[in-house]
């Protein structure tokens, strides 16, 4: 199979691009608070971390596709918190309070049942064991905010050692909405499907975003990415074209 070309090799690398662009600020920006805590021969705190927020609430203001961003600290790396989410998101359109971000309130003790039980989830649990980028999703986020999105996370590492992950969320309603004017420019019936073949955008309403697309799905022609994109577990992401026979 070729790899992507033109528009939607444009379209997909610029999203990916300038989504992990701001995650590498964070990045940067929480070692230099690890660093500087750990010559001073202290661990940091929270109020260390919150030293990134205005970066934070920058991103989310600057990039609208945006449903959340920030920074995870891996279990006992604070001194005053076991657990902690340095975490801003923006409400869903249509919510009373849309355009103000909110910081991500979830139950961090892990003594309760149904505590938010970060370390587990792919998108921590990854870059943690490999020390690569990864992207999640689409998938329902029950333990936090309830919707159905792509989590976009890489590892704060450096010679402090390993601090957490800084990570961005992006809704799939809205990750197809930027898609659609590219898969349009392909043809009709044009998905993009992610590594496990569950639809991430399509521009035909026979196939709708969170469903699986089988490969003997229709007669279809698939367009895989090129080596830029190899170290990002989770991906690749492909372009598939078809004539469907029904929901995938």
């Amino acid at each position: 199979m070729s790899p992507y070309a033109g528009v939607a090799a444009t379209t997909v690398e610029g999203l990916l691009r300038d989504t992990f662009a701001g995650i590498e600020t964070l990045r940067t920006l929480t070692i230099d608070v690890h660093r500087r805590a750990v010559a001073e021969g202290r661990a940091p705190t929270t109020t260390d971390l919150s030293t990134i927020r205005p970066t934070v609430l920058d991103h989310l203001s600057a990039h609208a596709r945006l449903a959340g961003t920030g920074v995870i600290a891996a279990p006992g790396m604070l001194a005053d918190q076991p657990r902690w989410l340095e975490w801003w998101r923006r409400p869903p359109a249509g919510s009373i309070r849309h355009d103000a971000p909110l910081p991500l309130a979830v139950d961090l003790d892990t003594g309760n049942i149904g505590s938010y039980d970060y370390p587990l989830a792919p998108w921590f649990e990854v870059p943690c064991r490999t020390g690569r980028r990864v992207v999640v999703g689409p998938y329902v986020d029950y333990a936090g905010t309830d919707e159905y999105i792509l989590t976009f996370a890489a590892p704060i590492s450096s010679d402090a050692g390993f601090f957490g992950v800084a990570a961005a969320d992006i809704r799939a309603n809205d990750l197809e909405r930027a898609m659609r004017p590219m898969l349009d420019a392909e043809g009709p019936a044009t998905l993009l499907v992610n590594a496990t073949g569950r639809v991430l955008a399509s521009n035909t309403p026979a196939t709708i975003v969170g469903s699986m697309v089988r490969p003997d799905h229709g007669d279809r022609q698939e367009l895989l990415p090129g080596e830029d994109w190899a170290d990002c577990v989770g991906l690749p992401w492909s372009l598939v074209r078809y004539q469907p026979t029904g929901r995938g």
